[in-house]
């Protein structure tokens, strides 16, 4: 949340921006998860400049930033400063789905505010907060201010682009102080000045209130497994992976919970996938601010039980970083319903890209060897295209084989809730 100073001329980018987040205390990976899941962090309010918190969201997590006008009198906004001061400073008890960031901005405006009604949903994202406050006319149509990420990809000003990523990695903690990169910087800066005879007007007025999709998807479709066609169905009660649409969301980790996947043909309904929770640090498409990646899952697939761990290296395979590849090592545990199980090693990569309209693509590839008996081999392929209909319907087709034999291809309608 922004706060303009009242009775002032000062730059947006100096302009109070309100924050209420966990202090992880440098926690990171799996205890992440665990402690903000139960709770055993203590969130804090408080109040930073509007361009430090652009640097933040845009540049290191990779976010587009939505800025939408509150309307508010007089008085509440008094009251808003009040009780903003007097709550600053104070731990509050922070979970990442009940009681998170949007859950703690909005208590504040539900406090200062006059008839703002209480939330009725049990996980509050920043879009229902936005919902929320659109359906009282409290918001006008917002700002786009796009992620560095995506000025960099789509600007056709060469030095420009350059000029942006090269100051956000200078923004970076530990980054080191280099002559000749400040010296082409200042070049840049100039050249930059020379083309703009007035400084770019970054926001962009979006004349529509847009709803991201939920976190709950639905596919419905087809698959064709080793030649024998069955119908799917799959659901993902929370959360997003990267064949989702990201433009709403965090791209700095990825997280699904309890997915279920059935077949369905004349011999009956089948178990296809249970996935209790994968995780997925740096999604590929972002791997531009982070280079170490890991991944874990546990769950049921193709009638194994599996846990998966391995962590591995993005980079990226061309100077416009616009392709990149994450190749993770990888220790899976296959276990069959007899309880005898393999140990396998090997490694993946994964490239997932945008491109023009509401295009999206990937490919994954994986090669496992089985440790206790090395001419047990697991090689497979997936590619994958989706197309965003809208922001709730997605159409989504895959194509997974082995060497030399099909294995599934699918056609799938992606419904978000």
């Amino acid at each position: 949340m922004v706060i303009a100073p009242q009775n002032s001329e000062s730059p947006f980018l100096n302009w109070t921006a309100v924050n209420f987040g966990a202090h992880t205390e440098n926690v990171a990976g799996l205890s992440l998860y665990a402690k903000g899941l139960t709770g055993g962090f203590n969130a804090y309010y408080d109040t930073l400049p509007v361009h430090e918190k652009i640097r933040e969201y845009a540049g290191s997590e990779s976010r587009d930033i939505r800025f939408f006008p509150l309307k508010i009198s007089e008085k509440e906004y008094a009251k808003l400063m009040e009780n903003l001061s007097n709550w600053k400073g104070k731990p509050y008890p922070y979970k990442f789905f009940t009681y998170n960031c949007t859950d703690g901005i909005y208590y504040l405006l539900f406090n200062s505010l006059d008839s703002l009604p209480p939330p009725t949903q049990k996980i509050m994202a920043p879009q229902d907060l936005a919902l929320i406050l659109q359906k009282e006319n409290r918001l006008e149509y917002p700002y786009l201010l796009p992620s560095l990420r995506e000025r960099v990809l789509n600007s056709t000003d060469r030095e420009q682009s350059k000029l942006e990523f090269m100051e956000w990695e200078n923004s970076q903690k530990n980054a080191k102080k280099d002559t000749l990169r400040e010296k082409e910087m200042a070049e840049l800066r100039y050249i930059a000045s020379k083309k703009h005879g007035e400084k770019r007007n970054l926001f962009k007025l979006e004349k529509s209130f847009i709803k991201p999709h939920g976190y709950s998807r639905l596919d419905v479709g087809m698959q064709e497994i080793k030649g024998e066609s069955k119908a799917s169905i799959r659901f993902r009660p929370l959360l997003h992976d990267p064949s989702d649409n990201s433009d709403y969301y965090s791209a700095y980790s990825t997280l699904e919970l309890l997915a279920l996947g059935l077949n369905v043909n004349s011999k009956g309904i089948n178990l296809r996938e249970l996935d209790l929770m994968h995780i997925r640090s740096a999604p590929i498409y972002d791997s531009l601010f982070r280079s170490l990646s890991w991944d874990f899952f546990i769950g049921y697939k193709d009638n194994y039980s599996q846990l998966n761990a391995g962590f591995g290296v993005s980079s990226y395979i061309n100077k416009k970083r616009k392709i990149a590849l994450e190749f993770l090592l990888q220790n899976s545990v296959k276990c069959k319903n007899d309880f005898s199980c393999a140990d396998f090693i090997g490694f993946e990569t994964q490239l997932n890209k945008r491109f023009a309209g509401n295009f999206r693509y990937g490919a994954q590839f994986e090669y496992l060897y089985n440790i206790m008996n090395f001419g047990n081999k697991h090689i497979q392929f997936k590619t994958w295209l989706s197309y965003d209909v809208n922001r709730e319907f997605n159409l989504y087709i895959e194509n997974i084989f082995g060497i030399k034999k099909q294995e599934i291809l699918g056609l799938y309608m992606r419904l978000y809730i």
